[in-house]
């Protein structure tokens, strides 16, 4: 991937937790989109087990069996892809698999092997082992790799050249050959500010490609009413539309990323103690549209007709539709044409539909991602 304005002015890159409605959401997307995104895909940790009677989760398979499904999930859905960053910062201290080799390597292996053209993904501070799964796979494809700086770097703005200089080194890669992406995470950065730590960066100018992600995504539902619609500001979109407005006088302008519809940290829901109100994430111009419905009580051992009759009338298949229909209500509905997403919602409110949280998680993100690389594409 060589040095490309275009990118920076073009491009976008969502950041993705690499769960599964996140993988079928880069599947479902549309074909003409794809040469307009870059995805960052985190390999996720092991999912947990909870375990009646037990307080804490356990791992629900091992490391081997957990390398195995995701390598081959990540290549099914990146299959039409011809870039994309991978970052292993999740599984960076795991032990290794049963013959002795790393479980990043593995990964990137598996991917290599199917012909996928992705790009590795680095911190300042990741394990020393990870740090050579990195350098290795550099070495082995040529493309470079992803340098990933998080907030609490840019805050030793005095440090970070000589702490980059010495990874670069290590790595073997010029600036040229590497893909800048600043992180804020869940603390998007104040329109005041992002200009000068920007211009802040050592060798700005030089990166491959420069990217700034965060994101205003709630970390989880209960904020929001139920059995309501509400609307959320994406302010991370509106922090790069300010930067962007200031091209004329700044060094360069970053490429805009997000992390779709996710809080940036990674939380496990524990089903023993926690039921999930049905809800369906749908991002418009400016904000998040919540459309929220209500979970169901939990079962008693004797309930009454009354209770019976409540706990029917919250199941998926009777909310979803009216969840589907409440988004087509919205002023931000884009009709059923304009994603695969989009389509989903609107068979929903016509009939009978349940559809998992991996369901609606693909069918907000699909849309998305069609929102913002439109989004782009329109700017004058």
């Amino acid at each position: 991937m060589p040095h490309n304005t275009d990118f920076d002015h073009s491009h976008y890159v969502p950041i993705l937790k690499g769960k599964q409605g996140e993988l079928d959401a880069l599947q479902k997307t549309a074909k003409k989109l794809i040469g307009s995104f870059t995805p960052l895909l985190e390999v996720p940790p092991i999912p947990p087990a909870y375990i009646l009677g037990q307080d804490e989760p356990v791992p629900s398979k091992t490391i081997d069996e957990h390398v195995v499904h995701v390598s081959e999930k990540f290549a099914e859905a990146l299959a039409n892809y011809s870039n994309v960053f991978v970052d292993g910062y999740y599984i960076e201290t795991e032990d290794e698999l049963a013959d002795g080799t790393s479980p990043v390597d593995n990964i990137f292996e598996a991917l290599r092997t199917q012909k996928i053209a992705f790009v590795p993904t680095v911190g300042i501070d990741r394990v020393e082992d990870y740090a050579e799964s990195v350098r290795r796979a550099v070495k082995s494809d040529g493309r470079g790799c992803c340098l990933r700086l998080v907030e609490s770097d840019l805050e030793g703005i005095v440090e970070l050249p000589p702490q980059i200089e010495s990874l670069l080194k290590f790595l073997g890669l010029k600036v040229k050959d590497v893909d800048l992406l600043l992180d804020f995470g869940p603390r998007v950065p104040s329109k005041a500010a992002l200009p000068f730590q920007i211009e802040a960066l050592p060798s700005v100018n030089d990166w491959r490609t420069l990217t700034v992600a965060s994101s205003s995504f709630p970390v989880d539902m209960s904020g929001i009413a139920q059995n309501s619609v509400e609307e959320l500001e994406r302010e991370e979109w509106i922090a790069w539309l300010s930067l962007r407005n200031k091209r004329k006088t700044s060094k360069r302008i970053p490429t805009y990323g997000d992390y779709a519809i996710n809080h940036p940290v990674l939380s496990e829901i524990d089903p023993r103690i926690m039921s999930m109100s049905p809800n369906i994430r749908y991002s418009d111009s400016t904000s998040y549209v919540v459309a929220k419905g209500q979970a169901i009580p939990r079962k008693r051992k004797n309930p009454t007709k009354q209770e019976e009759a409540v706990r029917g009338n919250l199941l998926p298949n009777v909310q979803y539709p009216k969840l589907s229909t409440k988004i087509k209500n919205h002023p931000s509905w884009k009709g059923d044409k304009f994603s695969w997403g989009d389509k989903f919602i609107d068979t929903c409110s016509h009939k009978e539909c349940v559809g998992s949280a991996t369901n609606w998680r693909a069918v907000g993100t699909c849309h998305h991602i069609a929102v913002v690389v439109q989004q782009i594409a329109n700017l004058p």
